[in-house]
């Protein structure tokens, strides 16, 4: 092999590349990698996103030494940053959220429920459905209304009845009473047990993670009136007095959950008053102290198998950013992210985006119908990097009362969050906008905008470094674009148009036989083994089809700017960027919740479909990593 002799240590030669490319290249790592106590996993995006919030800690801590910050938004971020930190004066909140909670012990009925709804909506209340506004996803130029089911207590459906649901419901009630009776709140049990009945009757009627991972689906336009039918309480009356006019209609984006809303509803207020008293608690307990946001950290501790709660310091920036994420990510942006690198992801973008085109235009089972339109959809797509030249106007409302308690300050700010959020419906969509900030190391495709971000966080090695060899660059940031801009073509993105509307610019047959291969996308992953757990092929067949198309467009993009480029630096890059060590409870719950697939699988799976990866290494039958030419699925 010739890798670089520099980085020829780490690799672990207790495996054959040949066998298992993912372990060959970040198993030594992880056999020494210590995962912090407070933490699920440690590695790739992990690391760098750590390493992102020590720096800009340590910049808040010298912004709270100042006298004066200049920008108002930073100011305000500080000053909220502060506030978590102290942790007396967070104590000051018990008494507001108590008062809060025991509104909801006279629900006993519709009636009361009905009339007092708008007040609890408007409060921030857990409520037994999800309602907002968002993106018209059949005029992204528009807002529309959403009703949507609420979260559960377990992360999916499919938990509830089995050893391991029933497991987690008895931390999660051991935790919950524990809280109750520090509180001072009185029949615990019984608050609890009807917590669990509401929640489980719940569980029943609402999609489960594989269902929402299909999210086309959940856009199911209805006039407002059928709607209404289906309520216990009037919907009219409540739009019209937090919108005051009626829109055309409202999207229901889990029709099976409104079907069965009343029957979940009808005798069961006390339930649900139980259920809501306890969630919103729950919620809301941690801003109140340490010695609270220890309590209730029981729960999402099992989950994830971390060991301790975040420090402090870690806390209070994460809460901060929360509020304030735009005006971090630029202050972040604009101090720590170069325009060269800038332009030179610039240039990397624009190379992957002529691939595509390149291969769509000599693609074999595609149309010319079709490939025309796929071409226009990569001719409008918008290109964010860095971070935005300004803040959100969002931001500017964002102000709240220095005198009040932390809890109090949340309340407030989530108010006129909401507030600010529900009066878009009658506007126009800015599609500048970010839904990522700068301080962010992710990246996204926006279906509805037909825009990829790529934020200035995640513009860092392993994935991006000036310092990096081009074959490095393109196996790790080049194959991450290319994941985000085929995600304008996977199985939700290839319903969507240029303009980011629901609409079918496929011929039929053009997209039977692209079904065709989202099928065996599905096939290739599903029922992959994760110690003694299962990968859920339909669960992730978004982003494998997306992986497979950064890899098939970074490799044609690299050899456009490098023909004799060193392609075992690529493939082994693209192992290094998904190279992580999780805690078992955490991978586990990955498998249940995540449309990603495992990181293992998103080295070693992926690479196996590719050509080039076999000539690069010599891989030949008999090699763990050998997959039959006629089973190798590339999509794009």
């Amino acid at each position: 092999m010739s890798e670089n002799n520099s980085v020829k240590h780490k690799f672990n030669d207790k495996v054959r590349l040949e066998d298992d490319l993912y372990s060959y290249v970040n198993g030594k790592w992880i056999e020494s990698a210590v995962i912090p106590d407070d933490l699920p996993c440690t590695g790739g995006f992990i690391d760098l996103s750590d390493g992102v919030e020590k720096l800009m800690i340590d910049e808040f801590d010298n912004l709270s030494k100042q006298n004066k910050i200049d920008d108002e938004l930073l100011s305000r971020a500080v000053k909220l940053y502060k506030k978590v930190l102290d942790d007396e004066d967070r104590k000051k909140g018990l008494s507001a959220l108590l008062d809060k909670i025991s509104l909801l012990d006279d629900i006993k009925d519709n009636a009361y429920f009905r009339s007092h709804l708008y007040y609890l909506y408007d409060n921030n209340y857990v409520l037994p459905f999800s309602f907002g506004t968002s993106i018209d996803s059949k005029d992204a130029t528009k807002y529309c209304l959403t009703i949507s089911s609420p979260s559960l207590i377990l992360p999916d459906t499919t938990m509830y009845g089995t050893d391991g649901g029933n497991a987690l419901l008895g931390i999660y009630k051991s935790m919950i009473k524990t809280i109750l009776d520090k509180v001072g709140i009185k029949d615990s049990d019984d608050l609890i047990a009807k917590t669990i009945s509401f929640d489980e009757r719940l569980s029943k009627i609402v999609k489960s993670n594989e269902e929402w991972a299909d999210y086309i689906k959940s856009y199911n336009p209805y006039d407002i009136s059928k709607a209404c039918s289906l309520l216990d309480w009037n919907l009219k009356d409540f739009i019209y007095a937090r919108f005051g006019r009626l829109p055309e209609q409202i999207i229901v984006a889990d029709p099976r959950f409104l079907d069965n809303y009343k029957e979940l509803m009808e005798g069961h207020y006390e339930e649900f008053s139980a259920w809501s008293k306890v969630l919103t608690l729950y919620s809301n307990i941690g801003y109140i102290s340490e010695e609270f946001r220890e309590l209730s950290s029981v729960y999402s501790n099992a989950l994830s198998g971390a060991k301790a709660i975040t420090n402090i310091n870690k806390y209070a920036y994460r809460l901060t950013n929360r509020f304030y994420s735009e005006v971090i990510g630029i202050y972040y942006g604009k101090k720590y992210f170069g325009e060269e690198a800038k332009k030179d992801v610039i240039s990397i973008v624009h190379n992957l985006i002529e691939s595509y085109k390149h291969r769509l235009s000599n693609n074999t089972w595609l149309s010319k119908e079709t490939i025309k339109k796929a071409i226009l959809k990569l001719d409008t797509m918008i290109i964010k990097i860095g971070y935005p030249d300004k803040v959100e106007d969002s931001y500017k409302h964002l102000v709240f009362s220095e005198d009040k308690s932390l809890y109090e300050i949340i309340e407030e700010l989530l108010k006129i969050r909401s507030q600010y959020s529900d009066s878009l419906l009658f506007k126009e969509v800015d599609h500048s906008q970010w839904v990522m900030s700068g301080n962010t190391v992710n990246a996204c495709y926006n279906p509805s905008f037909n825009d990829i971000t790529f934020p200035a966080a995640i513009l860092q090695a392993p994935f991006y470094s000036l310092k990096q060899s081009v074959e490095e660059n393109y196996g790790g940031i080049g194959c991450v674009i290319g994941h985000e801009i085929s995600h304008a073509f996977d199985n939700n993105g290839a319903q969507m148009d240029e303009k980011g509307n629901i609409n079918n610019w496929w011929t039929k047959e053009d997209y039977d036989h692209f079904q065709e291969k989202t099928e065996l996308m599905i096939k290739e992953f599903d029922g992959l083994d994760l110690n003694g757990n299962k990968v859920n092929g339909k669960l992730t067949v978004s982003e494998n089809i997306a992986d497979n198309g950064g890899v098939t467009s970074s490799l044609e993009s690299l050899h456009r700017v490098k023909p004799d480029a060193d392609l075992k630096l690529f493939f082994i890059n693209y192992a290094r960027i998904w190279c992580v060590k999780q805690r078992p409870e955490y991978e586990k719950l990955l498998l249940t919740v995540d449309v990603h697939g495992p990181a293992y699988y998103r080295a070693n799976m992926q690479v196996r479909n590719f050509d080039e990866f076999y000539e690069a290494f010599n891989i030949k039958e008999g090699d763990k990593m050998f997959l039959p030419k006629e089973q190798r699925v590339i999509i794009w």
